[in-house]
């Protein structure tokens, strides 16, 4: 059903209900003026009936007794009987005032211009008494009324309008209830759940942007793996040409350096009495020892020891990352200390994941060498057995993140900090990236991945 239709059914019926109220209460406002119009018909009869007595031989004190009891019940509608003696003096009780609520200036306003003449009849009683009966009108009743009518329907007018409100406000939220399960899983997809599935609705429109975003829920989620399954190819090409390249450097350039170096050192023995052809000797001795020295340190690089796939996962790992701290400081700023704790107790880390973090924790710490100005860069590994995640975090004393936010993940790589192949690996890992700015000054490079989901997909290849 079209969320219009609904909203106009939910409507039509409170409506319905409002008419309902309103003609029962018109009904019953209705009756009571009925029943207030036959006791006013009564009360005239019984006064003439009294006015037909006054001929006859009854105390006249009775009379007037019987007529101020009838001006009391407020019974006869709209006029006041007074009876006046042969010189004028009032037998009867003078009207009182019945309605003081109302102010006097909304009863004027009412009565308006009405004349307010009195009616008189003379009646000459039997024993030649003459009385005069007097029709004092009183419009003021008729205005009571009014009024009266007026605030009931004003009243029945509000509560109607309140109803319609409150029955309006309760419709729209009943009809728009699903739109929170929308905005909320909206707000998951942005965060990038693409898990749950928004409920279907009743309402035609809310249902079709539910299922519009189920549908590209199901879609990002299919491309995310498509991309994750794309980046970790990547990543295995790219270890697998490092493997190779570092084969190749190994077999040929190794060979010939270690050849080049058992060389210079024959010359060396040889020209022991030849001081000039000596220092030649011992320069190129020295040269080869260099290059064939760098040439290890670039093929750790390339294959750190440990993750080569043929030891057990958490002893490579943290191997790979010893050796890492020590070749950087062995050939970097001898002030810079760097404390290496891996903690991964009994945890299983699959290879793909272990090189991921290697690299990752290499690509920081080459960022904090080149850039930091740090004295201290702390490495930690640990795995939150009750989470089943492995945390990586890399903190320094530098110079932290210039003019940039802490959580920004594309930064300028100009400046080398390298975050394009983090955010890669993290995002074929599904983990997560943080940075974090330290007081008074240092970073922090926090990555965390999910072991469970990891070695699911280590299962699965």
């Amino acid at each position: 059903m079209q969320l219009v239709t609904r909203l106009l059914i939910r409507l039509l019926a409170v409506g319905t209900v409002m008419m309902v109220i309103a003609l029962v209460v018109t009904i019953l406002s209705a009756r009571n003026d009925i029943d207030h119009e036959a006791a006013a018909s009564e009360k005239v009869g019984e006064l003439l009936s009294i006015l037909a007595d006054f001929q006859t031989e009854a105390a006249l004190s009775e009379q007037v007794l019987k007529i101020d009891a009838l001006n009391q019940s407020e019974t006869l509608r709209h006029f006041h009987i007074a009876l006046l003696d042969a010189s004028g003096k009032r037998l009867t009780q003078s009207p009182k005032q019945t309605d003081t609520s109302t102010p006097d200036w909304i009863k004027n306003l009412l009565v308006r211009d009405a004349k307010l003449a009195t009616t008189s009849l003379p009646i000459i009683r039997s024993n030649g008494d003459r009385i005069t009966v007097m029709l004092e009108p009183n419009p003021y009743s008729e205005s009571t009324e009014a009024i009266s009518s007026a605030l009931l329907f004003l009243g029945l007018f509000a509560a109607l309008g309140m109803a319609l409100i409150v029955a309006i406000w309760v419709s729209v939220k009943l009809a728009f209830k699903p739109l929170v399960d929308i905005l909320a899983g909206i707000t998951r997809i942005e965060s990038g759940d693409y898990k749950l599935q928004i409920a279907s609705s009743s309402t035609r429109e809310l249902n079709q942007i539910a299922q519009a975003l189920n549908h590209l829920a199901a879609v990002l989620t299919e491309q995310i793996a498509k991309q994750r399954e794309l980046l970790h190819r990547l990543q295995d090409v790219q270890e697998e040409e490092r493997r190779k390249l570092a084969h190749e450097l190994h077999d040929e350039f190794g060979q010939l350096l270690t050849a080049l170096q058992v060389d210079a050192s024959y010359v060396l023995k040889q020209s022991a009495n030849q001081p000039e052809l000596l220092a030649c000797a011992q320069a190129m001795y020295d040269n080869s020892s260099s290059i064939l020295s760098q040439l290890r340190n670039l093929l750790a690089q390339l294959r750190p020891y440990g993750l080569q796939g043929d030891e057990e996962h958490d002893i490579a790992l943290e191997q790979a990352l010893r050796d890492l701290v020590r070749q950087r400081q062995s050939r970097g700023d001898t002030a810079l200390t760097c404390h290496l704790n891996v903690n991964l107790g009994s945890a299983v880390v699959p290879q793909r994941l272990a090189v991921a973090v290697y690299r990752i924790a290499q690509e920081a710490l080459t960022n904090v060498m080149r850039h930091a100005n740090a004295k201290q860069v702390d490495i930690q590994v640990s795995v939150d057995a009750d989470s089943q995640q492995l945390c990586l975090r890399v903190a320094d004393d530098g110079v932290g993140l210039q003019e940039q936010s802490a959580v920004d993940l594309q930064p300028n790589t100009s400046r080398g900090l390298g975050l394009v192949g983090m955010r890669e690996r993290i995002l074929a890992n599904q983990g997560s990236l943080q940075f974090i700015t330290t007081q008074p000054h240092g970073l922090i490079v926090e990555a965390i991945f999910p072991l469970a989901l990891a070695e699911a997909e280590a299962k699965h290849d």
